[in-house]
């Protein structure tokens, strides 16, 4: 059964938009007010839920229209598409059934109340991951939001989605984020994947090459877009990248720890070539009460490890050559934590005749001093500093919130991450 951490009884603290588990309300012709500022708009994704059930429970607006949510499931804006189409409320809705609080109790789906700018913006889609589709974002003007809805049980693990196929080029931007968008500014630095990337070692760097990548047991998450944007497929289902080779020598990719998941070691070879210089490396951020999160990379006996508290904000490094191999695990994390992880590698130029190997280590303090990295073309130099970290922009700060401070390991101390899983996994 799904749970969220915050249900809908906190959410008449609104900002605007909710994300409500249908198995959360109340049956036996009890009346559900739906509390959300008029006008708004309702959407419905329920894809493991039984159509005769959802066909029992309704949405009545103000003057006294029905709508079922087995409709509202099911309307499209293609047949054979996962786009949804809103029920638009002017004034005020409640939803209603005869069926028994118990037999929702059971029911997987979700249902999301946009907020008023939402419903308003041409640029804002929704979509439900129910079946394997491409989008195709590249012809894309301006900003756009695109919001994902996994409630497939069908998969291993629970609501899991596969990204393949990726395409993009140009000046797009791309930002992916966990959870439903809240509206106004994005926070910076909370995407759990982004093209282009931003590390300690570039600025913006748009990798031509996107490994294939899942997002496991992950009932929410968005796709911020500018200036276009990618073309990838889409599809319920989980890639496993453990043992897995990357397939281009500069290339980027992800892997995520589901809110279920044991601790366990993923282990990514790299595709190399040893007569280039290069660069690897990782930005990691979660929410892993008590544990710790390890990248590291390998190269024969050689290896560098980045052991870290993940928190709200992702928290990037870099090695200057491209190993072997990465490896991923955590440890002594309580249950319900989740973290996620963008690692590239980046091929540079040749090496030339009289270029001395560079001789790597395990880090003691958090970081080695790296010699400069190189660069992709049209992309931003970045320098090193003598203690071999990066100079970081400060951590954002939310409105209302305390400014972090920043270790030595460039760990930010915050608690954003309460409202990233807001309505995100189901347990």
């Amino acid at each position: 059964m799904m749970k969220f951490l915050i249900f809908s009884t906190l959410f008449s603290i609104t900002l605007g938009q909710q994300l409500m588990s249908l198995s959360s309300f109340k049956g036996g012709n009890e009346r559900n007010d739906l509390k959300v500022d008029a006008p708004f708009g309702i959407y419905v994704s329920a894809t493991s839920d039984s159509a005769a059930v959802l066909a029992n429970i309704y949405v009545v607006l103000e003057d006294g229209n029905k709508t079922s949510l087995n409709q509202l499931k099911n309307n499209k804006l293609l047949q054979n598409s996962g786009e949804l189409q809103p029920l638009v409320v002017q004034t005020s809705a409640y939803l209603t059934t005869s069926s028994s609080t118990n037999a929702l109790k059971a029911l997987n789906g979700v249902m999301f109340l946009c907020s008023a700018a939402q419903l308003r913006d041409e640029k804002f889609h929704v979509i439900d991951v129910s079946m394997s589709q491409t989008i195709n974002l590249q012809t894309q003007t301006g900003d756009a939001t695109y919001f994902f809805l996994n409630t497939h049980m069908g998969t291993n693990p629970y609501r899991s989605s596969i990204i393949s196929q990726w395409k993009q080029g140009g000046s797009s931007r791309a930002f992916l984020y966990a959870g439903y968008p809240l509206g106004g500014t994005q926070v910076k630095n909370t995407q759990i994947f982004s093209n282009p990337m931003v590390s300690d070692k570039f600025d913006n760097a748009l990798f031509p090459n996107v490994e294939k990548f899942s997002l496991a047991n992950t009932v929410a998450f968005y796709l911020k877009v500018s200036n276009g944007g990618p073309s990838f497929r889409i599809e319920p289902g989980y890639s496993n990248v453990d043992g897995t080779t990357t397939t281009s020598t500069t290339t980027t990719g992800f892997y995520m720890k589901n809110v279920n998941g044991a601790d366990n070691t993923v282990t990514i070879h790299t595709k190399r070539d040893n007569k280039y210089t290069g660069s690897c490396g990782a930005n990691t951020h979660g929410h892993l009460p008590g544990g710790k999160v390890s990248v590291s990379v390998n190269d024969g006996a050689s290896q560098y490890d980045d052991n870290s508290v993940v928190n709200d904000f992702f928290s990037p490094w870099s090695v200057p050559y491209v190993g072997e191999n990465f490896q991923i695990s955590s440890s002594g994390g309580v249950a319900g934590g989740v973290y996620y992880v963008q690692y590239f590698t980046l091929q540079g130029p040749a090496k030339s005749s009289t270029t001395i190997p560079v001789e790597t280590t395990t880090k003691s303090s958090g970081k080695t001093s790296n010699p400069p990295a190189p660069t992709l073309p049209g992309h931003v130099e970045t320098t090193t500093k003598s203690s071999g970290q990066t100079s970081n922009p400060p951590a954002p700060t939310l409105p209302g919130h305390v400014e972090t401070t920043t270790k030595s390991s460039a760990i930010i101390k915050f608690s954003l991450f309460a409202i990233v899983l807001i309505g995100v996994f189901g347990v």
